[in-house]
């Protein structure tokens, strides 16, 4: 079955593989193409040399995207594979050729981040890779959103246009050492709040006076049923943690997904982060699943697998 880098005359096959993988329907389909020709265009990421398809008599049946982090010489993979496909070995091809672009540019290690109880997992492990990390799915639906005020001398404040260095900056601080956290530019923090799955009202700061002591941001996304919400990011500078402010402004954020008539947000969490697990469960989210991601470390002498 070949397999052939992107071009744009093969956008709408792409598309349309996404969307039957995903199910979308009504305005989750809109979003969800949206979403995802804005991935392809974001800045740094080039598609032709970082999107691959896997083809059969002119339909796609998979894809691989390589997403370049040249701060920390990462590549994180995004794959998907019509699982109607017989046997492992156009996965594995598909996926032994996108790790094989990432050593030329420097990359140290791929990553890629799977279902825990994904079929793909095995062939992760014959490829070399290991799991490092997991992380936990959580999901809030309906009910009573919690009654949480906001902590006595803060205040909560959306983005606004000019905002993107102070967002780059705290956002930068907020995570600066986490496992797989890549710093952000002003341009990619410029381009993201523009993108379809965010909207300003939903980019939240909460301020200490003239201070930024944290910020949630949050987004949607395109399901099934439609669309959901989800908290993307929700982050404290490192002087204002341990004061307990994080449900200030995750409540502040529940809040805003609840106004645009989102039924149900999602969010995922670093399972070893018992803090913010505390926190979630406390307002009501619940563990529905967990990811495994995986890495491979990468060397110049790997190739052609």
């Amino acid at each position: 079955m070949p397999i052939s880098n992107f071009s744009n005359d093969r956008l709408a096959a792409l598309l349309g593989f996404v969307e039957s993988r995903n199910q979308w329907n009504g305005a989750g389909r809109e979003l969800g193409h949206r979403i995802f020709q804005q991935n392809l265009a974001q800045p740094g990421f080039d598609p032709e040399n970082n999107c691959w398809l896997l083809e059969d008599a002119g339909k796609v049946k998979g894809f691989c995207l390589v997403n370049r982090e040249p701060l920390i010489n990462r590549a994180v993979l995004q794959m998907d594979v019509d699982p109607d496909l017989t046997g492992p070995n156009e996965e594995k091809e598909l996926l032994g050729l996108a790790v094989d672009s990432c050593v030329p540019w420097g990359a140290q290690v791929a990553h890629i981040c799977q279902l825990a109880d994904s079929p793909r997992n095995a062939l992760l492990g014959d490829l070399g890779f290991s799991h490092v990390r997991t992380y936990t799915v959580m999901d809030w639906q309906g009910g009573i959103l919690p009654d949480v005020e906001t902590a006595l001398g803060f205040q909560v404040t959306p983005f606004s246009d000019g905002d993107e260095a102070l967002l780059t900056r705290v956002q930068n601080d907020a995570f600066g050492g986490s496992w797989g956290f890549c710093p952000n530019t002003v341009e990619q923090i410029k381009y993201r709040t523009a993108m379809a799955d965010t909207s300003a009202g939903g980019i939240l700061f909460l301020r200490d006076g003239q201070k930024t002591a944290g910020h949630c941001w949050t987004c949607i996304s395109p399901v099934a049923a439609g669309i959901r919400g989800a908290i993307g990011m929700i982050g404290v500078v490192p002087e204002y943690r341990g004061q307990g402010i994080s449900s200030s402004i995750l409540s502040a954020g529940m809040r805003y997904l609840r106004s645009m008539d989102v039924q149900e947000i999602g969010l995922e969490v670093d399972s070893s982060n018992t803090p913010a697990i505390r926190l979630y469960t406390s307002v009501g989210f619940r563990k529905v699943a967990d990811l495994h991601w995986f890495e491979l470390v990468l060397s110049a002498s790997d190739t052609s697998r």
